[in-house]
């Protein structure tokens, strides 16, 4: 049997709570109703509704202050305001104290049945999110990777196919999307995992340290090397050796390198001819691509080939914006906990702003991002306000730059500037034009100007 969704409407006019009430029982919800704001703390406590429509003008109460008590005593309810008036500061303030969106009276029963459908979406994606945290939580030791868009279950189950085998991978993607995360996960997932995993930053060695590092030295073999020292392929016996920024290697590293991978032998420095046998798993991962690199001649050709026995392909997150919110969330379980904070969440407004910033940095600056956001929020959900994004994006894709034409007036770039920056706003709240308004700072009307301007409907 499907939950039936419980509204609590507060208001002091009769006739529009009758109304109201009318209009929501024939969309199939339940509807108490209150004409005061003094008992409303006590019946989200008793009963606990869905979502909670508040009159901003009360007789015994500020219904401002009652959103906030509301939100204290429930983070996650679903507050929609109503008020005669429409303000941009208004919108701003509620939405800032946690309200979800903000009605204008008069309205029509279709622009209230959209903002609840939109606020029950809301309500059930965060009640998502606080069960996929709960489920991470769990998740002791291992770095954890996250995700539910289809490009992502797609890289998902190649990964866990590969880790089966013994089969050498290139891991290929832009700095900042989690290739050390795959490289870990297929240590992980494989019969080695018991096994070191041994990973190395090859383009933090020194390039006089780099055959030292991975195949090791004998005492006295150059100026320093005062004992013994096993290399990384040592390290990793029986295990993972992950190489990553393997396109950093010298090129005579890279020729030892090879002849490593084909022998399955290591000569450290120093050791004369004597080898040692090597049972080592091999992991490569690259911001750049190695076949580009080929062609440049900075990349030996042969062993681009010995690696690239399968190439595990990780987007970035532009690609895979389904993901966003879920990853973000997830990061201010941490943020919470290193730096002893209590947010809930991410607010819609913040959300939408993220989801349209192209993130340059993916997911180690979604990451910064999220931290400094809870580091500055001053409420139990982040706002728009909280975020840091260091490279400028624009609400959506605009199309490129307005370019000068000829023939153009400066009125007709503006207007086209213009337009575009509309459709954007609108675009990010779903069509809601008072949320559009206040993304834009302009009350309804000025909207619905310039809109009618612009040829707009």
């Amino acid at each position: 049997m499907n939950h039936q969704t419980t509204i609590l409407i507060v208001d002091d006019d009769v006739e529009l709570c009758a109304m109201l009430a009318t209009v929501l029982t024939d969309a199939g919800h339940l509807v108490k109703c209150l004409h005061g704001g003094g008992q409303v703390v006590k019946e989200v406590k008793r009963n606990a509704p869905d979502i909670i429509l508040l009159d901003v003008s009360l007789p015994d109460a500020d219904g401002m202050q009652v959103l906030k008590e509301v939100k204290h005593a429930d983070p996650d309810m679903a507050v929609i305001m109503l008020t005669g008036f429409g303000g941009t500061k208004e919108v701003v303030d509620a939405i800032k104290a946690g309200a979800f969106d903000y009605i204008v009276k008069p309205f029509i029963s279709e622009e209230l049945l959209l903002v609840i459908t939109q606020a029950l979406e809301h309500r059930a994606l965060n009640t998502e999110m606080k069960y996929l945290r709960s489920e991470l939580a769990k998740t002791v030791g291992a770095r954890t990777m996250i995700g539910e868009s289809a490009v992502f279950q797609q890289m998902l189950k190649k990964i866990k196919a590969i880790a089966r085998t013994n089969i050498t991978v290139v891991i290929h993607g832009e700095s900042g999307v989690g290739k050390e995360l795959v490289a870990e996960m297929l240590h992980r997932e494989s019969p080695r995992h018991a096994q070191p995993y041994i990973p190395v930053d090859c383009g933090a060695i020194p390039e006089s340290l780099v055959e030292s590092e991975l195949f090791g030295h004998k005492k006295g073999a150059f100026t320093g090397a005062i004992a013994d020292h096993k290399g990384k392929f040592e390290q990793a016996q029986g295990g993972t050796l992950f190489l990553d920024e393997v396109g950093n290697l010298p090129l005579l590293a890279q020729t030892k390198l090879l002849r490593v991978l084909e022998d399955r032998k290591v000569w450290c420095l120093g050791g004369g001819a004597k080898a040692v046998a090597i049972d080592v798993r091999i992991v490569a991962a690259s911001n750049i691509d190695l076949a580009g690199a080929v062609q440049q001649s900075s990349f030996r050709e042969d062993l681009f080939h010995r690696l690239n026995e399968c190439t595990i392909y990780v987007p970035p997150l532009r690609e895979r914006k389904e993901d966003i919110g879920i990853i973000a969330n997830h990061f201010v379980t941490q943020a919470n906990e290193e730096l002893h904070k209590h947010v809930q969440g991410i607010s819609a407004a913040a959300l939408q702003r993220m989801l349209a910033y192209s993130w340059p940095g993916n997911i180690r600056e979604l990451k910064n991002v999220v931290k400094m956001a809870v580091l500055s929020a001053e409420s139990d959900y982040i706002s728009v306000s909280d975020l840091t994004l260091s490279v400028a994006a624009p609400l959506a894709d605009l199309g490129g730059a307005v370019g000068l034409q000829p023939e153009q007036t400066l009125e007709d770039v503006v207007d086209t500037f213009e337009k575009r920056h509309i459709l954007a706003a609108l675009q990010h709240a779903g069509g809601n034009k008072v949320k559009a308004a206040a993304l834009l700072h302009l009350d309804r009307k000025s909207l619905y100007r310039k809109m009618s301007k612009l040829g707009i409907s």
